[in-house]
C-alpha cells in the first residue's frame, strides 16, 4: 500500500476545490437579481492540479508524519457568463447553468468522499480493525 497517503491527498483536494467551487456559485445565485453583477467561476479541479506548484508545506520531523499545505491560491474566481444569460440590466447569471454547476460540484465532492472513505476502510482492514 501507498504509505505517502497520496490518494487522501488528492481526495482532499478535491473536497476542498468543491466547496471552494460550491461558495462562488452560491454567490452567483444570490446574486442572480443584482443589476451589473457578472457570474463567476473557478478553475477546474484539473486546471489546478496542473497548475498547482507547492507553496507551503509543513516540515515532516519523522517518517510517520504527513505533510501538509495552505489553501491552492488558484481558487480564485474569475468571470464566466453562459452564452444567452446576460440580461438587459447587464446581469449574467443564469439560474440553470448556476444550478447545473452546483449538480456538478455536488457529484465530484460525493466522489472525494467515497474515495476517503474507501481508503480508510481498505487502511482499517489491512490494520485488522
Amino acid at each position: 500500500m501507498d504509505m505517502n497517503l497520496n490518494v487522501l491527498r488528492l481526495a482532499s483536494g478535491l473536497a476542498t476545490h468543491s466547496a471552494a467551487r460550491q461558495q462562488v456559485i452560491a454567490e452567483n445565485i444570490a446574486h442572480a437579481d443584482t443589476p451589473g453583477y457578472r457570474a463567476r467561476d473557478i478553475a477546474s479541479f484539473e486546471e489546478t492540479l496542473n497548475n498547482s506548484v507547492p507553496h507551503f508545506e509543513a516540515k515532516t520531523t519523522r517518517p510517520g508524519h504527513i505533510a501538509f499545505g495552505a489553501d491552492n491560491p488558484n481558487y480564485r474566481p474569475f468571470e464566466l457568463t453562459a452564452f444567452g444569460a446576460e440580461s438587459p440590466n447587464g446581469n449574467t447569471v443564469s439560474l440553470e447553468d448556476q444550478m447545473m454547476r452546483s449538480t456538478d460540484v455536488r457529484e465530484h465532492h460525493k466522489l472525494a468522499l467515497g474515495v476517503y472513505q474507501k481508503s480508510m476502510e481498505i487502511m482499517r482492514t489491512s490494520l485488522g480493525r
